[in-house]
């Protein structure tokens, strides 16, 4: 009698969510890994999923690349919703959202198709990523503590956990099994998650002042273009690797496909210990100090890297550790930017939380996806090493901004 009393107590407390704010700090992680292990669990297999649309290196990114189109119409209009209606609605229904789109979209092999869900793909996952960065600044600016780190660090543990699987199955499991249980494991655990932080929503209408977000009305924000410019220097890496890490390594490097994952697995996995441990000296060293060292590190090491592995004959092992090496030092100099991006964003501005995300994601995914597009053109023209280097130029020319980067506008 008393074990089955404790037991429905348990299931109400569980259905009323989590009462201190401070309690939401373990769900609200588990959220962001199971993120970052849904959203990235098909970019291992991205070989077979270019396979699978019989098209070249330069398409196929291409083809990616539309997926931008999807979250910029998010990013410019889901901001102002969020304003108005809260988060309660756009987190259980994106979380459905991208789940089953992922699903599907590894499962077509028409590219009108492909680009189509790709789009729709797009703007599913920018609206959770909105919605759910949204209430962790929230959370971070009730409990006083630096929080974005640590849930940057749990998304990217989450896609590394995607990339480890992926080695581990990718001879034996089929693409469309191992996405679909990897998509209802995540999709189950997002919602009992968000129900524990569900007391600790974003209220609707809690921004600070009327901020509209509309195709027609984006060009009115003030933009400031060298603080942009430098976010984009430094994100552009984790952008590029997602898309192109596993098909250097299994093309240009000969890996088998049980290798070919490792390289940006070593990335996620040098940029988790930089963002878990970047309070250790965030405290120490100034915003330019870290800015520098991270772009020095990151872009210089990972260029090294690069061409190293490319002037050495592919047979040859040592071909293969240039290209790890490079990726560690890209994932641990990188590993801090975007969330610091974040944080001193937010700081300067007086807008509420979701349209300083929706602003910043609307012309960082703007430029990036310009970006992505060049990298495909110099690929197809150049081939797949040219393009690679691109992102490691940007991030070492990142030191020439780092002026531009502090609190205060």
């Amino acid at each position: 009698m008393n074990v089955q009393y404790l037991r429905i107590v348990s299931v109400k407390r569980w259905l009323r969510g989590l009462q201190s704010v401070e309690e939401t700090q373990r769900p609200l992680l588990f959220i962001f890994f199971l993120f970052g292990l849904s959203g990235m669990s098909w970019v291992p297999r991205f070989p077979e999923v270019k396979a699978n649309l019989d098209v070249n290196n330069g398409y196929f990114g291409i083809l990616l690349s539309v997926g931008g189109i999807g979250a910029i119409l998010a990013l410019a209009t889901v901001g102002n919703l969020i304003n108005h209606f809260g988060v309660k609605v756009f987190l259980p229904m994106s979380a459905l959202g991208f789940c089953l789109m992922i699903f599907i979209t590894v499962s077509i092999r028409e590219e009108v198709l492909f680009v189509v869900c790709n789009i729709t793909l797009g703007w599913l996952i920018a609206t959770f990523n909105i919605a759910i960065n949204s209430q962790a600044l929230s959370i971070q600016e009730r409990i006083k503590k630096l929080l974005l780190p640590k849930t940057a660090g749990a998304w990217s543990t989450g896609a590394l956990t995607a990339i480890l699987l992926s080695s581990l199955i990718v001879d034996r499991v089929s693409l469309g099994l191992h996405i679909g249980v990897v998509q209802i494991f995540c999709l189950v655990g997002i919602g009992t998650q968000l129900i524990k932080i569900a007391p600790h929503y974003i209220e609707p209408g809690s921004a600070n002042s009327s901020f509209s977000y509309s195709l027609f009305t984006v060009r009115k924000f003030k933009v400031d273009w060298p603080f942009y410019i430098a976010m984009l220097m430094a994100i552009q890496m984790e952008y590029s690797m997602a898309d192109w890490a596993t098909i250097y390594a299994q093309e240009n490097l000969q890996s088998s496909p049980k290798f070919a994952a490792l390289p940006y697995l070593v990335f996620l996995g040098f940029m988790i210990i930089g963002r878990l441990n970047v309070h250790r000296v965030f405290e120490r060293f100034t915003t330019t100090e870290l800015f520098n060292f991270g772009a020095l590190i990151g872009g210089g090491g990972y260029c090294a890297g690069v061409l190293l592995s490319h002037w050495i004959n592919p047979t040859n092992p040592l071909a293969y550790w240039s290209f790890l090496l490079a990726l560690a030092c890209s994932g641990l100099g990188t590993s801090f930017m975007a969330p610091l991006f974040l944080n001193i964003a937010q700081a300067r501005s007086k807008e509420s939380f979701a349209a300083v995300i929706g602003q910043m994601g609307l012309l960082n995914i703007a430029m990036v996806s310009v970006v992505k597009l060049f990298i495909s053109w110099v690929t197809q023209v150049g081939g797949l090493t040219l393009g690679i280097l691109i992102p490691g130029i940007m991030l070492i020319s990142l030191i020439f901004f780092t002026h531009v980067i502090n609190e205060r506008k």
